[in-house]
């Protein structure tokens, strides 16, 4: 069972138009800024926003296609974890998964059985009696993908399903959502901000950026070959912008940077952190590439110095903190950026 839509949603000053697919047995995660529509397209297609134009389906049956269209949330199949689990406060953890499969006029004792049966098989089944604000953060997850689940849903939405927990407890959910996913048939879509979510459990990626697709496909490939800033940033790279002759590229700030090789035309280039070297002087020796500026500012992140050499150059460099000492690095600081050519890899806009 596919879920296919192409929709647009007009919201005042934000507007989103998105084309996708998502095949079923398959994760995809939606990665995006904030305010780049990622969970205004989960309410599109679990019913609580209606669409302005286009359609949305799952299994060849249309879901809403104005003005003829709209089928009732409750009546989509369509199983959705939040981020904050959205619990019922007054039901127990056992009420709180039968509650779907009782809307749906399973008897009582059927739809508790059934309840009982997922969530032992999700590992919660030990607190099946204690209300939500008895549970840990990951029980409470838990038990809000064993109620997604329950009523077997054709398609699964997760937001930001581990934004709320602890890295301990994350670790752990999300190895066991992994296996639970792995396990449903139907699409799955998965709205994150982590990377890290994405690669552990996405089949394939979509980023979204101010309400349009950026670039999509398997996590591997998005990864190492990014097509915006916002994915370079994310997972912690150099992305150029500009055009290349073959042997060279001017970017789109008007930095000329050397290449070993790389196709006419526009083109992304990155570069690693690690492959940007510093200097208090201007570097003798091989590397092509060497321009002078200054620090824009200083990133201490764990046992590493990330350093953002100032415009038209705003290349980030990633050294040791004795290394920044040895260079006596500060905002404003004066020193020279070099990379090898061959460190440069380009690939077609």
């Amino acid at each position: 069972m596919n879920l296919h839509l192409d929709i647009a949603v007009d919201l005042g000053t934000f507007d989103l138009a998105v084309a996708l697919g998502a095949a079923g047995g398959a994760v995809t995660a939606v990665l995006g800024p904030n305010g780049a529509g990622k969970s205004t397209l989960l309410r599109c297609i679990a019913g609580s926003l209606a669409i302005d134009r286009g359609t949305i389906s799952l299994g060849g049956r249309v879901l809403d296609a104005p003005p003829t269209t709209f089928v009732r949330p409750e009546h989509r199949a369509i199983g959705v974890v939040h981020q904050d689990h959205l619990l019922f406060p007054h039901l127990s953890a056992l009420d709180n998964v039968a509650f779907g499969l009782r809307s749906r006029g399973v008897r009582r004792a059927a739809a508790r059985d059934g309840a009982r049966e997922l969530l032992d098989r999700l590992g919660v089944g030990s607190v099946a009696s204690s209300p939500p604000t008895e549970l840990s953060g990951g029980q409470a997850q838990r038990v809000a993908l064993a109620r997604a689940l329950a009523t077997e849903p054709d398609a699964l939405l997760l937001d930001e399903p581990l934004a709320a927990l602890d890295a301990a407890t994350r670790i752990e959910v999300r190895r066991d959502l992994r296996r639970h996913l792995a396990e449903f048939a139907g699409p799955a879509i998965l709205v994150t901000h982590d990377p890290v979510d994405a690669l552990a459990l996405a089949d394939e990626v979509v980023v979204l950026e101010a309400g349009r697709v950026a670039q999509r496909g398997p996590i591997g490939e998005v990864t190492s070959e990014p097509r915006s800033r916002y994915v370079a940033d994310l997972i912690g790279t150099n992305l150029l912008v500009g055009t290349a002759d073959g042997t060279s590229l001017t970017t789109d700030r008007g930095l000329v940077v050397a290449l070993a090789e790389a196709p006419r035309g526009p083109v992304f280039a990155t570069i690693a952190p690690a492959a940007v070297a510093l200097h208090r002087r201007e570097p003798e020796g091989s590397p092509r590439n060497r321009w002078r500026t200054t620090v824009a500012h200083l990133d201490r992140l764990g046992d590493r110095v990330r350093v953002h050499a100032a415009l038209p150059v705003g290349l980030v460099a990633e050294i040791t903190p004795a290394s920044a000492a040895d260079l006596a690095l500060a905002e404003g600081s004066e020193l020279w950026v070099s990379v090898k050519a061959t460190e440069v890899v380009a690939y077609p806009r």
